[in-house]
């Protein structure tokens, strides 16, 4: 075995390969080197020019820059000391993720060309807050002004109304620390943009939010991506308790003088009532589904699945049980599903209540004729809506409808297409147009105008 080694080594064609090997190795090796020294050395420059300019607000200070083959480039071991007020922000690291480290490397020049990376995350670990510095640590006499739908946790928890660094404290936490991570992905071969959102708070609770906007085309620039007009596809939050549930329930029960599961009713009999004041009315479902989640801990899964990608602005021109529908929305408590997804809603109060100024109310209704494109002669035919049956509008398409859902919202505008189930219709706004996507199983009746 050995002199066959031997022989085969001395092969020259084999030796000429090995050597070959070898020198593309070295080459790859004093590559990722150079490229892991260029990397270093320009985010070293940077975080130095961001801290100098930083110095009248705050003082950064970090121990060093670390780079990764694997296509991630970070600063490590972060303070910051705001000069405003008494308190430091701790990080272990910022880091910049790539699909690889030639990707990381181009990101600069795309981002001069104006183009858009195909992947790009961020992330901040081990954020770490002292819960008695001035950041967090604020009693609620020093707080901002609250909204009507602030402090909602607090609510039924005896004199306390908001949570701050002393009664967390009083809970049983001795600090804030938290890793949050953002990323997206361009998936141009299905025309998606994901968006997807982490967030681990040790002791307190974990979020996993990822969504999918669908476009007839993703954005493959900056320019592009200020235009984009997405259509929600998926959606999919997960919150799991880890261990702030039980630490509040027992210290608002002792609090409020009462035993655990009256303070629960009570919390959540007021959460309730304090929303419906507020525009937001949640059914027995949702309601029962909250409590259970306080109770019990584990996990609250919320999944949207619409049977076709709508756009999130028109959503509030819906009827609350058409938004459920038209999002294919589903609720999980643990591994129970929530058969009641019962939920009302009012946008002028919602939106007056998180301090949000209201839009001009739209027209009700587009105009009877489409506005023409060129000047047409005068006909004497007078046009009239006939009833027409769902199955046949996509011989109408272009013409005024008149359509009713089975829960009896009604809409008028301009038939765009009938396909696949889903017919889009496009109603005349104050300042523009919107294009409703309707399932038609849903539609109860039709009529067109000719």
């Amino acid at each position: 075995m050995i002199i066959f080694a031997l022989r085969f080594t001395r092969n020259p064609p084999m030796r000429k390969l090995i050597n070959i090997a070898i020198i593309m190795i070295i080459v790859a090796v004093l590559l990722t080197a150079a490229a892991t020294g260029y990397l270093w050395y320009g985010a070293k420059q940077q975080m130095d020019q961001i801290a100098t300019l930083a110095k009248p607000m705050a003082e950064i200070r970090y121990e060093g820059i670390v780079v990764s083959p694997t296509g991630s480039l970070g600063v490590r071991n972060l303070r910051i000391t705001p000069n405003f007020i008494n308190d430091f922000i701790t990080m272990g690291a910022i880091r910049l993720h790539a699909p690889n480290l030639l990707a990381l490397l181009n990101i600069r020049w795309q981002l001069s060309r104006g183009e858009l990376p195909g992947a790009l995350a961020l992330s901040f670990e081990d954020i770490e807050l002292p819960l008695h510095g001035g950041l967090l640590g604020a009693s609620p006499a020093q707080a901002p002004p609250q909204s009507p739908l602030d402090g909602l946790s607090a609510l039924g928890c005896g004199p306390v109304s908001r949570f701050s660094g002393n009664e967390w404290q009083e809970m049983g936490y001795d600090r804030f620390v938290s890793t949050f991570t953002i990323g997206y992905r361009i998936d141009a071969r299905n025309n998606r943009l994901e968006l997807r959102l982490d967030s681990n708070t040790r002791d307190w609770a974990m979020l996993n939010l990822n969504l999918g906007f669908a476009a007839p085309t993703p954005p493959r620039s900056l320019l592009e991506l200020g235009a984009f007009k997405p259509r929600l596809a998926q959606l999919n939050l997960v919150l799991r308790d880890d261990g702030f549930n039980h630490r509040r329930n027992n210290y608002c029960a002792v609090k409020a003088g009462k035993t655990l599961p009256d303070y629960l009713t009570e919390h959540v009999r007021l959460a309730a009532e304090r929303l419906r004041a507020n525009g937001v009315t949640l059914g027995p479902g949702l309601i029962a589904a909250y409590q259970r989640y306080l109770t019990e801990g584990g996990v609250l899964t919320v999944t949207a699945n619409p049977p076709a990608p709508i756009n999130p602005d028109e959503l509030g021109d819906y009827a609350p049980a058409d938004v459920i529908k038209l999002l294919g929305l589903t609720v999980k408590v643990n591994d129970t599903a929530i058969t009641d997804l019962t939920v009302d809603w009012n946008n002028a109060q919602v939106a007056k209540a998180l301090g949000v100024a209201p839009e001009p109310p739209p027209a009700s209704e587009l105009d009877e004729t489409p506005t023409p494109l060129a000047v047409q002669k005068p006909s004497m035919i007078q046009k009239t809506y006939h009833p027409t049956p769902v199955n046949a509008l996509g011989q109408h398409v272009g013409k005024i409808a008149k359509l009713r859902t089975t829960t009896g919202t009604q809409y008028r505008g301009q038939l765009e297409s009938v396909a696949e189930g889903m017919i889009r219709i496009t109603a005349r706004k104050s300042g523009g147009s919107v294009t409703f996507s309707l399932r038609s199983s849903e539609i109860a009746a039709a009529e067109v105008l000719y």
